[in-house]
């Protein structure tokens, strides 16, 4: 019996260097650009003191621009929407730009996690944003987002981006501290284009 274990075990290890450079090989020439499409879902506290949490639904479109190995260049604008934010029914809606950098592991042609920190605006309507100079209704903040998410290869210019957490900070009028945190949730599909 144990010399079955050693046995398994040495094939096991004998065949790890040549996984691991078939995979190195495999992820050598990662895709140029990505493009992902995705519904997402944002799970919203705004203000503090009482439960103001509501779910706000919508999608986004990302481009992913391979700079150097493991490191890209994330662009992504999402919009998402809201009926019921309260006991009024009143209704949200915002528009986020984010820009920044991401870092792939590319051990797999075909699990790709990632991690990403990203920085931008957001400009909110449809809805009423009090501040100290009475309201404002379409007004713009800072924006960040930080989080990561797994893309499952299904082909070398297909994949599904299967899931994706970011918690997203975002600074609109509340007259209470201006600040509102999400959970955000995403998943959805991208587009690998390769270059020469």
């Amino acid at each position: 019996m144990n010399r079955w274990i050693i046995f398994t075990m040495a094939f096991l290890f004998a065949g790890l260097p040549s996984f691991a450079q078939s995979a190195s090989a495999r992820s050598e020439r990662p895709a140029a650009l990505e493009l992902a499409l995705a519904y997402s879902a944002d799970r919203m506290n705004a203000p503090p003191g009482g439960c103001s949490c509501f779910w706000m639904r919508g999608g986004k479109a990302e481009i992913n621009a391979n700079l150097y190995r493991n490191i890209g260049l994330v662009a992504e604008l999402a919009g998402e929407h809201a009926d019921n934010t309260n006991a009024a029914h009143d209704q949200l809606s915002f528009i986020s730009y984010l820009i920044g950098p991401r870092y792939t592991v590319r051990a797999s042609h075909r699990l790709v996690p990632f991690a990403q920190v990203l920085v931008g605006g957001i400009h909110g309507f449809d809805a009423f944003f009090p501040n100290q100079n009475g309201s404002a209704n379409t007004p713009d903040g800072f924006a960040m987002a930080a989080g990561g998410g797994l893309n499952v290869g299904l082909s070398r210019h297909l994949a599904i981006r299967a899931v994706q957490a970011d918690y997203l900070l975002t600074k609109l009028p509340n007259n209470i501290n201006d600040r509102q945190n999400h959970l955000r949730l995403a998943a959805g599909i991208v587009f690998r284009f390769h270059g020469r």
